[in-house]
């Protein structure tokens, strides 16, 4: 991988894969209308904060290194509510991944497949369960909530 490659890996495709991501979990909890919904991106000092449509926007100085959604309702979730919530961030990855593959049928480039291949990993390793410290992915999150009593 070039260097190039790299930066554009960096601070060009992650934080676009971060932020789709993200706004799936978003798009899934305002479709089960909820009250407050937050959506960070990065890590570290808050360099920004802004409101869209209801959404608290928090941008962070890492901009490049991770992010997260949540939300609020007045009536508490179902479980298959959180379940759906779960599942949105890695399905917008997925479809975004199959858009963008067939965008680089027509265009083949190296910046369009990393793209293509980031949103891909993204969709597939969130599905499964792990946790890490106080993060945990979107498969861990609907395993808890299929074996919660």
């Amino acid at each position: 991988m070039n260097i190039s490659l790299l930066l554009y890996l960096l601070f060009v495709v992650a934080p676009i894969g971060t932020v789709l991501h993200e706004a799936g979990h978003v798009l899934g909890a305002k479709s089960l209308k909820a009250d407050h919904v937050r959506l960070t991106i990065g890590s570290g000092t808050i360099v920004n904060t802004f409101i869209i449509r209801k959404v608290q926007v928090r941008i962070r100085a890492i901009f490049f290194l991770g992010g997260s959604a949540s939300s609020e309702r007045k009536n508490m979730y179902k479980p298959s509510e959180l379940i759906w919530i779960a599942l949105c961030g890695p399905l917008t990855n997925g479809f975004i991944a199959l858009l963008l593959y067939i965008l680089y049928m027509i265009y083949p480039s190296s910046y369009l497949l990393l793209l293509l291949l980031f949103n891909l990993w993204i969709a597939i390793i969130n599905l499964v369960p792990f946790r890490f410290k106080e993060k945990q992915s979107d498969g861990y999150a609907i395993v808890k909530v299929l074996t919660k009593r």
